[in-house]
């Protein structure tokens, strides 16, 4: 009986020991991983909170098509970045309530738990890494704007020396500058920047800028499907496209279940090819990523 009683004795602490080691790691809750590959069964870190809450909190910046803008009649956000969101929150049991703000604001707004997530073509870099958590879902690159026609026949970015170059403020480009500058030029660009990413174009068609750096993608379909306004004025440079980056959903290193609820949702429509139609039905196919990542910095 006492031989029976001390097996029983060890099985129980043996038991209690695997409950413990249990618990103490659904506490640990997710850990992000560098250049993670997303799983659909993520879908399960869905945080009570936000399942309660039944709503995802989602800043964005209009003016970036065909990756987010909003439409003119409606006011509600269109795009892929709008198409793919609204379908993971469904996924998820929820809804999306859309915030238009300031490109720059973004990251702060996310870390200040303002919003759940910012996603509008940012791209997933090392430097904001040191801030934010990104899912990367999709590629993109750069390019040089310039007055239509390209009067100052700029076709290589040396030719952007000594010439008035405006960008958008927390973007990649006042460093690609800076960097153009030390390596290249003689006569250095005389950068100006501005908050959003309007303000450039405006320059350029006024006279007040020569050139800016804006997504190449984005500044392709607004050119192109453009009838009216500043739009109608302006070009992609013949410029080599040039840094090419993984698009990031940028999520605050405090909700790490939060982003992988999502980034599993992202990765069964990546599975099922509800991710590829999307980004078909946007012409932008080719900048899908298989599988979707996390913290995928390509700058």
């Amino acid at each position: 009986m006492i031989k029976s009683n001390s097996l029983h004795s060890r099985a129980g602490m043996v038991l209690i020991a695997g409950l413990m080691t249990s618990t103490a790691a659904l506490a640990q809750g997710f850990t992000v991983e560098s250049h993670m590959p997303a799983s659909a069964d993520w879908v399960s870190y869905l945080p009570e909170d936000i399942k309660a809450r039944g709503t995802l909190n989602v800043g964005t910046t209009d003016g970036y098509a065909p990756w987010i803008f909003f439409d003119t009649q409606t006011g509600a956000p269109s795009g892929v970045d709008a198409d793919i969101i609204n379908e993971a929150a469904k996924r998820l049991g929820l809804t999306v309530n859309w915030n238009d703000i300031q490109f720059a604001t973004g990251i702060p707004g996310v870390e200040s738990g303002r919003y759940d997530f910012y996603i509008s073509a940012m791209a997933n870099t090392v430097a904001r890494e040191e801030v934010v958590n990104f899912i990367a879902y999709s590629t993109e690159g750069s390019g040089v704007i310039v007055p239509k026609g390209n009067p100052l026949d700029i076709t290589e970015m040396a030719d952007l020396c000594g010439l008035r170059v405006m960008v958008q403020t927390g973007s990649l480009f006042p460093g690609i500058i800076e960097k153009l500058n030390a390596e290249t030029c003689d006569t250095p660009v005389v950068m100006s920047d501005a908050p959003d990413k309007v303000a450039p174009l405006l320059a350029i068609a006024s006279g007040q800028a020569d050139a800016t750096m804006q997504t190449f993608g984005v500044s392709t379909y607004t050119f192109a499907a453009a009838t009216e306004g500043v739009q109608t004025q302006l070009e992609v440079s013949p410029v080599e496209r040039f840094a090419p980056a993984n698009q990031g959903i940028a999520f605050s290193k405090q909700t790490p279940e939060l982003m992988a609820a999502v980034a599993g949702a992202l990765q069964s429509m990546v599975e099922d090819g509800t991710y590829q139609e999307i980004f078909d039905k946007w012409e932008v196919g080719s900048s899908t990523v298989d599988p979707i990542l996390l913290n995928a910095p390509l700058l």
